[in-house]
C-alpha cells in the first residue's frame, strides 16, 4: 500500500467534508440545542409550581383540618430544600350537600367551571381499602398529587397510632426516612457520587450511539454516490481500490474526531459561571466529567468507527444505490441497537454476566465497555480483551471490505447476490479466472 496516496485520500475526504457548511451547522448547533434544553428544563421546571385550589370533602368530618395542617408544613419544609419551584394546595373544606354523588355533580360544575382546580373524597369506607378519590381535569400533575397522597397517608398513619394509645409524636419518628449516600471506591479514593457522573456517562454513551450511525452511514453513501457519478473510475486511475477505500474511511473517521475536538471546547466551557449555574441547577449538580472517561470515549469511538465503517464499505461497494444497499444495511443498525437494548441490564449490574459478554463481544464492544469503564472500575484485562477483539474483528472485516471493494466499485448493472459477493471476497488477481462481470 502506498501511504502517499492513501494520505492524499484521507485529505481530500477531510477536506471536503470540513469545508461544507452542513458540516459546522451540525458542530455548532448541537451543543447549542443541548444547552436550550437544558436551559428550557430548568425554566419549565420552575413553572411547574403554582397554586392549585383543592376542595377536600371530609366526609366523617374529622380528617381536614389535620390534612391542612400537614400539607401546609410540607409544603413550607420542601420550598426550602426544592431547586426549582414546588405546587402549593389551597385547601377549601366541602361538606357533604344531600348526597356524596350529588356532592361531586356539584363539584365536577365547579372544576368545569374553573372554581376550583381538583377535589379529593375523604370517604372512611374507601380509606380503610387504601384508596381516597382524586378529581381533576388532568391527572399527570405527579408531583402536585404525591404531594397530597404524601399528606393523607401521614394523617390517616397519625390517626391510627392515636385509636391504639401511642403518643401522636411516634408518627414523626415512624416518618423519619434514611437516604442512602453512594460514594464510588476506586483505586484513587473514594469519592461521593450524586448521579451526575452516571448522567455525563449516557450522554457519553447517547453521542457515541448517534455518530457511529452518522458516520458509518457516510462511509456508504460516499462510496455509493462515487460509483453513481463515475468518479470512483477517475480515481482508481491513480490509486489501488483499497488505498481508496482506507482513506475514505480514516479521512471520515478524522472528520468524527474533529467534532468531538469541538464538542469538548464547549464541554470545557460549561464550568463558566453563568452556565454552569444552568447546569447545575439540577439536585445532581454539575457533572464531573474525568479525563478518563474522555480517553475511553475517543477510543472506543475509534474503535466502533472503523468496525462498522468497514462494515458499511463491504455493503455499499456490490450495490449502486442506497435502495439497493437498505437491506443489507439493516445488519449493522441491528447490531449497534442491540448494544443499547442491553442498557439497562448493564447498568443494574456493571460486573455481572451479561455485561461482561457484550462488552467484549465486538460490535457491541464500543457502547458498553465505555459505559462499564464510566460508571464502575473494569478489570484491565477485560479492557484489553474488549479491544484485541474489536481490533482483530475489525482487521478481519477490513480484510473482507477490501476484497469485495476492489471489485464492487466496478460493477453496475443487475443487484448483486450473496453468492456472488462471496466469489468476489475469493477471487485472486493471481489466478486465470477473472470474477463475472455485468454490463456497464
Amino acid at each position: 500500500m502506498n501511504w502517499k496516496k492513501t494520505f492524499a485520500i484521507v485529505r481530500r475526504e477531510y477536506v471536503e467534508r470540513v469545508r461544507t457548511k452542513a458540516f459546522w451547522i451540525g458542530t455548532l448547533v448541537i451543543p447549542a440545542l443541548f444547552l436550550a434544553y437544558i436551559g428550557v428544563s430548568v425554566a419549565t421546571a420552575r413553572k411547574g409550581g403554582g397554586e392549585r385550589k383543592l376542595a377536600v370533602v371530609d366526609v366523617r368530618g374529622d380528617l381536614y383540618d389535620s390534612l391542612a395542617k400537614d400539607v401546609a408544613s410540607r409544603e413550607a419544609e420542601e420550598k426550602k430544600k426544592a431547586q426549582g419551584a414546588y405546587p402549593h394546595w389551597a385547601l377549601e373544606r366541602r361538606p357533604v350537600t344531600g348526597s356524596l354523588a350529588e356532592t361531586k355533580d356539584a363539584l365536577n360544575r365547579d372544576i368545569r367551571d374553573k372554581k376550583i382546580h381538583a377535589y379529593v373524597i375523604l370517604d372512611p369506607s374507601e380509606l380503610q381499602a387504601g384508596n381516597a378519590e382524586y378529581y381533576s381535569t388532568t391527572v399527570s400533575e405527579f408531583i402536585a398529587m404525591s404531594v397530597l397522597e404524601r399528606s393523607i397517608n401521614r394523617v390517616m398513619q397519625r390517626q391510627k397510632i392515636a385509636a391504639r394509645g401511642f403518643p401522636t409524636e411516634l408518627a414523626n419518628e415512624l416518618e423519619a426516612r434514611v437516604d442512602l449516600k453512594a460514594f464510588k471506591v476506586t483505586e484513587k479514593g473514594v469519592e461521593e457520587e450524586k448521579g451526575a457522573g452516571i448522567f455525563a456517562a449516557i450522554i457519553f454513551l447517547t453521542i457515541l450511539y448517534a455518530t457511529m450511525f452518522m458516520y458509518g452511514y457516510q462511509v456508504m453513501r460516499g462510496v455509493l454516490e462515487e460509483k453513481t457519478n463515475r468518479i470512483v473510475e477517475i480515481v482508481v486511475a491513480s490509486v489501488r481500490p483499497t488505498e481508496l477505500m482506507v482513506g475514505k474511511i480514516i479521512g471520515i473517521g478524522l472528520v468524527g474526531l474533529t467534532q468531538y475536538f469541538v464538542w469538548s471546547l464547549v464541554a470545557m466551557n460549561l464550568s463558566l459561571p453563568g452556565i454552569a449555574s444552568i447546569v447545575a441547577s439540577g439536585s445532581m449538580g454539575m457533572p464531573r466529567i474525568p479525563l478518563s472517561m474522555v480517553g475511553f470515549f475517543i477510543l472506543y469511538f475509534l474503535l466502533g468507527y472503523f468496525l462498522y465503517a468497514s462494515v458499511y464499505t463491504a455493503i455499499a461497494a456490490p450495490f449502486n444505490s442506497d435502495q439497493e444497499a437498505q437491506q443489507l444495511a439493516m445488519i449493522p443498525m441491528v447490531l449497534i441497537i442491540s448494544g443499547m437494548a442491553v442498557l439497562n441490564g448493564v447498568l443494574a449490574n456493571p460486573s455481572g454476566g451479561l455485561a461482561v459478554f457484550f462488552s467484549i463481544f465486538p460490535f457491541t464492544s464500543p457502547l458498553i465497555m465505555f459505559l462499564r469503564t464510566a460508571i464502575s472500575e473494569v478489570p484491565g484485562w477485560q479492557v484489553l480483551l474488549s479491544v484485541a477483539v474489536s481490533l482483530l474483528t475489525t482487521m478481519g472485516i477490513a480484510w473482507f471490505a477490501g476484497r469485495v471493494y476492489r471489485i464492487g466499485i466496478f460493477m453496475y448493472g443487475k443487484k448483486p447476490t450473496i453468492p456472488e459477493i462471496l466469489r468476489w471476497a475469493r477471487y485472486s488477481p493471481g489466478k486465470a479466472a477473472q470474477p463475472a462481470t455485468r454490463p456497464s
